[in-house]
């Protein structure tokens, strides 16, 4: 069976917390909070959140994944394995008021240089579904692409039935452990002892695992200049939308929308990207066919809809 492809909604996160990985990643008591957590995420654009559902039951859920981009203080301080149980102190501290991920225009910043710290902080798969480890992938591919990762950490936990472990590292990842003592005084079962796999751009020359490589394909900055509106309408309409139903979800006039579009076109058409005659006259009559033209190239380049600035 095929699967479906799409960010996390609000309405996804009762089936997301039945799938979750672990019972460490979430405690019945942290659930409300969680939502809470997951939903800014989702508002704010402070990381991502990746569905890979049934194509022919869109809402059963395979594999899911949250994350957040995180400063590079906290990056080593992960590192360091001084405190297990990431996920939950992460939540904790937002709940209390904190922020620890970064802001909108410090993951623009970042974005352009030098390079994003990315923490998977929950996930989830649907067990005895074949169709897991293909979910994570695709997912993964979808959710990170055009994104200019300089870093990438996630915690696990020990699992009787599979080797977590030796799956990361063939797929090149690190795995950096905790001590006895950590993991003892956090109250974790020495059974599900947890650990981190980690994965860095700069070790990346001598890193063939398929993994690692997926998280630092090649990365090019954005051409087109687009605006966060702009980003966003354009990603409402990759997702199917039409005018109509654009202007619902952003909260504007179709009119509106049919005027940003103009403005879209009109940046597209100054990049110089498309070398085709046929293709630069469609951008101009700005109809239908220019659309598909830009929806098209936009999912070859998602790093158009990623935000970036050079202004520090």
């Amino acid at each position: 069976m095929d699967l479906a492809l799409r960010d996390a909604a609000p309405s996804d996160f009762a089936q997301c917390l039945a799938l979750l990985a672990s019972p460490l990643l979430c405690g019945p008591a942290q659930y409300d909070a969680l939502c809470d957590f997951w939903s800014e995420i989702i508002r704010s654009g402070a990381g991502t959140a990746a569905v890979a559902a049934d194509a022919e039951d869109p809402r059963t859920i395979v594999h899911f994944a949250f994350s957040v981009f995180i400063s590079d203080e906290r990056t080593e301080e992960c590192r360091r394995c001084t405190a297990p149980l990431l996920a939950q102190r992460l939540v904790a501290e937002w709940a209390a008021g904190g922020r620890p991920f970064l802001g909108e225009r410090e993951i623009a910043r970042a974005n352009a240089h030098p390079g994003l710290n990315l923490l998977v902080t929950h996930y989830g798969r649907r067990v005895g579904d074949p169709r897991v480890d293909i979910a994570n992938y695709e997912s993964s591919r979808r959710a990170l692409r055009g994104w200019n990762l300089r870093s990438f950490t996630v915690e696990c936990f020990t699992e009787p039935q599979r080797d977590m472990r030796a799956w990361g590292r063939s797929l090149g990842y690190g795995v950096l452990e905790y001590s006895t003592d950590r993991v003892r005084e956090a109250g974790i079962p020495r059974d599900r002892a947890p650990f981190l796999l980690t994965a860095a751009r700069s070790d990346l020359p001598g890193n063939t695992g398929y993994g690692a490589n997926l998280l630092f394909a090649a990365f090019s900055p954005p051409r087109f200049g687009l605006n966060a509106r702009q980003q966003q309408l354009l990603s409402l309409a990759l997702d199917g939308g039409t005018d109509l139903t654009i202007a619902h979800a952003a909260g504007i006039s179709e009119a509106a929308v049919k005027k940003h579009f103009r403005t879209i076109y009109d940046k597209v058409s100054s990049a110089g990207i498309f070398d085709s005659l046929t293709v630069k006259r469609t951008l101009e009559k700005r109809g239908a066919e220019a659309r598909r033209h830009l929806l098209n190239y936009l999912r070859e380049h998602p790093e158009e809809l990623r935000p970036y600035s050079l202004h520090q």
